[in-house]
């Protein structure tokens, strides 16, 4: 670790969407400097009083640039190419460290770390294209619906294909692509999946946010409840074993981990997001602090403590589907005069169905008929 630690007056970022639109807005009103790098022309993160260094993630020049005008440097989203960190890490702090980032970058390497940690996860094999699936499948013994994975590049439900029943293996395995490494894994028939956003500065303090539930549809994240409606011994195990996963891959920033929660009770870990994650956008209005202010004084090297919250709340993506109706414009305005309903959007140039274009939180002693409701109007 570096000696600048504490003195932290400028941020470097890779990657200028949401979240470091998000992240710049805290860092700035801080009063810390913000550059970022992004490729893109106008990208969500331009839109604040953050600096934008147009250029690819593995440019040269801009890099070694960060690495000199910054004091420490964090990412947004997890395709940042490791070799573009490594270079750089050696002259200034990456929190989280590229180790953290090459785990999340490969399925098998999550699931093997997850176990390593003593921790459960669905059950899963690895599996490569010059394999023949049927017998890999026979020889798992794993039982159907299954999910192919690819083990990279895949986020909001994407490089995912399913496998109801063995009839459907060929027609499957001819739209895998080639050269491409896959984990297979059964289909979780769960109750709840939750969300847990935890912690760690360089002081060694640990903090957590309560366990978040989380709706998906299609294969993106649809709704975020807080607090999830599960048992409190399901959220206390769930901040446990995340507590104990993050000392042993040694964190220094923070990290969203998805889980199950099946049937029986049982807490399997889904994946990670060493960044700020889409679910935990509420708690911008439900905490004393946000997910994007507990990063921000993680790399400032600040001490963090718990974030506090007496209040219930929902969040709503706003996708590329909704602003394609003719009175998205109409809905929004209303939603944004309703007491306690915040709507934000990304500006984001290009509409594309699927495509995250903002979201609202509404902070509601009733979620189920803020649950009705916002489906109504946004749906």
């Amino acid at each position: 670790m570096n000696n600048n630690t504490l003195n932290i007056n400028t941020v470097g970022i890779l990657g200028g969407g949401q979240l470091c639109q998000m992240l710049s807005e805290y860092l700035t009103s801080q009063n810390k400097k913000v550059y970022f790098i992004d490729p893109s022309k106008n990208p969500p993160a331009k839109f604040t009083n953050a600096i934008h260094i147009k250029k690819s993630y593995d440019d040269a020049e801009s890099l070694k640039f960060l690495s000199e005008k910054c004091d420490v440097i964090t990412y947004e989203f997890e395709n940042i190419p490791i070799k573009s960190l490594e270079k750089i890490e050696k002259k200034i702090n990456i929190f989280p460290s590229s180790y953290i980032l090459s785990i999340s970058q490969n399925r098998l390497n999550e699931k093997t770390n997850f176990i390593k940690s003593g921790i459960k996860t669905p059950k899963f094999i690895s599996f490569s294209k010059n394999e023949e699936l049927k017998e890999s499948i026979k020889q798992s013994k794993m039982n159907f619906p299954l999910i192919i994975k690819t083990n990279t590049m895949g986020y909001d439900g994407k490089g995912q294909f399913k496998l109801e029943n063995p009839n459907e293996i060929i027609k499957t395995f001819n739209y895998l692509p080639d050269n491409t490494k896959f984990i297979i894994e059964e289909k979780i028939n769960f109750k709840k999946e939750i969300s847990v956003i935890i912690g760690k500065d360089i002081h060694g303090n640990i903090a957590n946010f309560e366990p978040i539930e989380n709706i998906h549809k299609n294969g993106i994240l649809d709704i975020s409840i807080f607090p999830a409606r599960v048992s409190n011994d399901i959220k206390k195990n769930a901040i446990k074993l995340s507590t104990k996963f993050i000392e042993q891959i040694e964190l220094i920033g923070i990290i969203a981990i998805e889980m199950f929660v099946d049937k029986n009770e049982n807490i399997l870990f889904n994946e990670i997001a060493p960044r700020p994650h889409n679910s935990g956008h509420l708690t911008i209005e439900s905490h004393s602090l946000s997910q994007f202010g507990m990063l921000g004084k993680i790399i400032s090297g600040e001490k963090i403590n718990k974030p506090v919250s007496n209040k219930t709340a929902l969040m709503k993506n706003l996708l590329g589907d909704f602003f394609m109706k003719k009175n998205s414009n109409d809905i929004l305005n209303e939603i944004s005069s309703k007491q306690n309903h915040f709507v934000k959007l990304y500006n984001k140039e290009e509409i594309k169905l699927g495509r995250k274009m903002g979201h609202i939180t509404i902070l509601t002693d009733d979620i189920e008929t803020s649950l009705v409701n916002i489906n109504n109007l946004i749906n």
